[in-house]
């Protein structure tokens, strides 16, 4: 039996850890929302070619991403303070409602007027998924478990996304596009109302703690102050501005992919939305192997990692924009997924477990907040400057943007990957 604590200045026992079955059940619980996060983000790109057959405009799709994106990066700094100050189980339950509504709403109702004003809204909502669930796990998995277990929970925003997609591709060719916003809308409702229910925010609510009761005190000293701390961080600016390039290349290809595959590539179809898929299956790959290297050879500074991944999908993009539109359907899956294992390196690394690193248990979703949403103003562009690209220049300069902006990103994540250590003994 495990021995009663007692703090040296309070003589008080403290609480026991959470049991195993608990911590376990709060790590899948936020790995679903995540998951689930992504139906109604992924949903668009997928319907953006019949939009465009059923006479909606390309350039106000692109308008409307970009709009999208500007919420998002507002939400991400509103949603990590607020994470930090009141807790993720609210934020995450009204954030999936709220965003499974305003899908449905266009799926009801298809005027322009609605997709502008509900998928730019979603911006809002959708930001309170990163920020709150980096923070539910750093409260329910303890210090020296927290980089195994992240290491299985990383793959939630890869294999949602994989999901999403392909669940949309499969409504489109069996449906229509209308379902595909009906059917994501009513499937993220319903798991937002699960995570309000069933969510805990912080084990301290159900009488236990991973800490001492003075530990717990300097945390709360923390946490009141953890927003403006970590805005002031150099290294989380830094992050942040390297995430932005790797933000832009991310979302361009959520946003734009399968409309790429079928009218430059020429695959037809639901092959558009299951090719695309490729990218996010080697950022699977990408994400477990990125895990053990980064434990094995670089445990006190991840970032080093991040920016070795960052060259490697460099690399990847110059060569895929020669072979893509030559390729079949598995020379296709096979160049974007040697971009997405690469990519995915590094977005885990910067936006996750760098972001917990420096926030610590009582600023992660602070940390995590700012340097998503400096990300997301990547995400912004990623709407419309594509299309005015490929519109110029063709999208071969689309293509040519990745690699300028991952250049931005190795840049600014040099400093940070010089450092021996993340975070200062």
């Amino acid at each position: 039996m495990q021995a009663t604590r007692t703090s040296p200045h309070t003589e008080s026992p403290v609480a026991p850890p959470p049991p195993l079955s608990l911590q376990t059940r709060m790590v899948l619980l936020s790995y679903f929302a995540y998951f689930f996060y992504y139906f109604t983000r992924k949903h668009l790109s997928v319907a953006t070619g019949s939009l465009v057959n059923e006479g909606f405009s390309l350039e106000t799709i692109g308008y409307v991403n970009s709009a999208y994106a500007v919420c998002y990066a507002i939400g991400q700094f509103l949603s990590g303070a607020l994470g930090d100050r009141s807790g993720p189980r609210i934020a995450l339950c009204a954030g999936m409602c709220l965003s499974g509504i305003s899908t449905l709403a266009f799926g009801l109702f298809p005027f322009v007027a609605v997709l502008a004003i509900g998928f730019t809204a979603n911006g809002l909502f959708q930001a309170t998924g990163w920020p709150n669930t980096c923070k539910l796990i750093t409260s329910w998995v303890s210090d020296a478990r927290r980089g195994r277990v992240m290491g299985f929970w990383l793959s939630c925003y890869i294999i949602g996304s994989m999901a999403a997609t392909a669940f949309s591709g499969y409504l489109l060719k069996e449906y229509g596009w209308k379902e595909i916003f009906l059917v994501n809308g009513v499937v993220v409702t319903v798991i937002g109302i699960i995570q309000g229910l069933f969510l805990i925010n912080r084990p301290e609510d159900r009488g236990y703690t991973f800490e001492t009761s003075v530990a717990a005190a300097e945390t709360a000293a923390e946490k009141k102050h953890g927003f403006l701390v970590m805005l002031k961080n150099p290294s989380v600016l830094f992050l942040g501005l390297s995430y932005f390039g790797l933000k832009y290349t991310r979302y361009t290809l959520f946003a734009w992919l399968p409309f790429y595959l079928e009218k430059v590539v020429g695959l037809t179809k639901d092959a558009p939305a299951h090719v695309s898929n490729g990218f996010e299956a080697g950022g699977v790959l990408g994400l477990i192997l990125g895990g053990y290297f980064a434990d094995r050879f670089f445990p006190r500074n991840r970032c080093r990692l991040a920016l070795l991944a960052l060259v490697g999908m460099i690399v990847a993009v110059y060569i895929y924009r020669f072979a893509s539109s030559g390729l079949d359907i598995a020379g296709n899956v096979a160049g974007l997924a040697a971009i997405g294992f690469f990519l995915y390196i590094a977005d885990s690394i910067i936006s996750g477990t760098a972001a917990q690193d420096l926030g610590g248990t009582g600023s992660t979703a602070s940390a995590c907040g700012i340097i998503n949403g400096i990300g997301s103003l990547g995400q912004i562009l990623a709407g419309i400057v594509p299309v005015k690209l490929s519109q110029w220049y063709g999208w071969n300069s689309v293509f040519i943007s990745f690699i300028v902006f991952g250049v931005i990103s190795c840049l600014a994540v040099f400093p940070v990957a010089r450092r021996k250590r993340l975070i200062e003994a």
